[in-house]
């Protein structure tokens, strides 16, 4: 579940560099929570097919993250946010 939570973040960042059909079948996969069999049977390929594509989809967003680290970044920044409200509402209350 938690590694579905990172890949989500990931796809979210990192999709516009998947191809059309990683994305297509990520979309499928995860926002419409359709099975491997599902989704095969919709693009005309095997089951097998479908889970490869996840997987190298994932090794890709993986590697993605390792290069240019937005999503390392975003949770850094968002912690910092995180922060800065606190004291903000600590400085009113």
């Amino acid at each position: 579940m938690k590694d579905d939570l990172v890949f989500l973040s990931l796809l979210d960042l990192y999709s516009p560099l998947l191809t059309q059909t990683q994305r297509e079948i990520c979309d499928l996969y995860f926002n419409y929570d359709l099975s491997l069999g599902e989704i095969a049977e919709q693009k005309g390929v095997t089951r097998q097919s479908v889970s490869d594509c996840l997987g190298k989809c994932r090794r890709q967003l993986e590697t993605y993250e390792e290069k240019l680290g937005f999503n390392k970044t975003m949770d850094a920044l968002n912690a910092e946010i995180e922060t800065l409200r606190r004291r903000i509402a600590e400085q009113n209350g």
